[in-house]
């Protein structure tokens, strides 16, 4: 399986490297991420010749940003993301450079970006304030963090079953809940101040926060022998019907799971472990493509995205039921090659509504996420990419 991995990175890297097409300048979305990928595949070839095309890439990339005005401010898509991703690369060697030279405006340019948003109750990870707050936290920027953290208490609501955050659930009606995954909700928001708390170990008000946080998520929590998964896709009090949610990034135990565990480490709280850690390995057993509602082989909601998590659980654990996850997972995602009109033969499913099957080149969704989940998969260094995921 292993060489099957090594040939479809191959493909995937001439692929993006023979693609001119225009795109956005996103992380998730764009050109950071395809950058993303190409420095690691690089690195991992050994390519003198890829390693400089990428540097001529990444220098496009900011002219880019200096001849578009009103860019996006988002991890997703936007300005965040491309601080992240210079941030990664400096830290990880790729390019020497002075980051904090090239990176202390915008520092200062999203912290005000980040107290707006959160001002207008939009705290959203992929879109919005607490995207920003992973950019501070690999800043560093413990200063910014302090005032985003006592913004976010600010929108909370807090009673007696934990703290929550209000958000649009359906964006086509309208309709406003809690919403608890790692993409849009809760989930995401305890990672986060988990990775506070590791910048920040003595923090009152973050151990506060992230006591209530999980709290209020393990309240949600629904009979797994009914539903065959542990928590719906929003809290129960933002949902009429419950039934079994999907194995991926996005939503469902995964990334609460994570959470949940993460933030039991952090504060030292074993039940939490034990329950994240009974979460997950009840997931590492679930098995099928239609029972776990996975359509395609992206990180966002697909196979690539959950070989990536279980090789990360696989690595921090050394727990063998993640690593037969993870093989399981990763050889779906090789099967997902099948589209002679595909990228590399992958294509992402949009719904039926919205143009079925496409192409994809991105990070979060496409080919080059994909790529590095397999290069994550062959090799035994730990790349570290994932922490825009919030995985590492």
């Amino acid at each position: 399986m292993k060489q099957d991995c090594l040939k479809k990175i191959d493909e995937i890297a001439v692929t993006l490297l023979s693609d001119s097409s225009p795109k956005n300048i996103g992380l998730y979305s764009g050109n950071a991420g395809i950058l993303l990928f190409l420095f690691h595949y690089a690195r991992f070839k050994n390519s003198t010749d890829i390693n400089q095309l990428s540097l001529k890439i990444l220098d496009q990339l900011f002219d880019q940003i200096e001849a578009t005005p009103h860019l996006p401010f988002s991890l997703c898509s936007g300005i965040a993301g491309v601080g992240w991703l210079v941030d990664h690369l400096c830290q990880q060697k790729f390019i020497q450079a002075n980051v904090n030279e090239i990176l202390s405006d915008i520092d200062e340019y999203l912290y005000k970006i980040a107290i707006n948003e959160l001002n207008q109750g939009h705290f959203d990870f992929m879109h919005g304030a607490m995207g920003i707050a992973l950019y501070c936290a690999k800043r560093n920027r413990l200063d910014y963090l302090h005032c985003i953290i006592q913004a976010l208490e600010i929108i909370s609501n807090q009673d007696g079953n934990g703290v929550k955050w209000q958000s649009d659930i359906d964006y086509v009606n309208g309709t406003k809940g809690y919403n608890i995954a790692l993409s849009h909700g809760s989930s995401s928001i305890a990672l986060i101040l988990c990775k506070i708390l590791q910048l920040w170990p003595e923090e009152k008000n973050v151990i506060m926060l992230l006591n209530r946080t999980i709290t209020y998520i393990l309240n949600q929590e629904i009979p797994v022998e009914k539903y065959g998964c542990f928590f719906p896709a929003f809290s129960l009090e933002s949902q009429t019907k419950l039934f079994r949610t999907r194995l991926a990034w996005c939503y469902g135990d995964l990334g609460v799971a994570l959470a949940i565990w993460k933030a039991g480490v952090i504060l030292q709280n074993q039940t939490w472990i034990n329950k994240g850690m009974e979460i997950l390995f009840h997931a590492a057993d679930r098995r099928g493509l239609r029972e776990n509602l996975v359509q395609d082989a992206g990180i966002c909601h697909g196979t690539a995205g959950i070989s990536l998590i279980f090789c990360r659980l696989f690595r921090d654990t050394s727990c063998k039921k993640y690593k037969i996850a993870a093989n399981y997972w990763i050889s779906e995602t090789i099967k997902m090659a099948k589209f002679e009109d595909g990228l590399a033969g992958y294509k992402v499913w949009r719904t039926s509504e919205t143009g079925g099957w496409k192409t994809d080149n991105s990070l979060l969704e496409g080919i080059a996420g994909i790529g590095l989940c397999l290069l994550s998969f062959c090799l035994k260094d730990d790349l570290a990419w994932d922490e825009c995921l919030l995985l590492n």
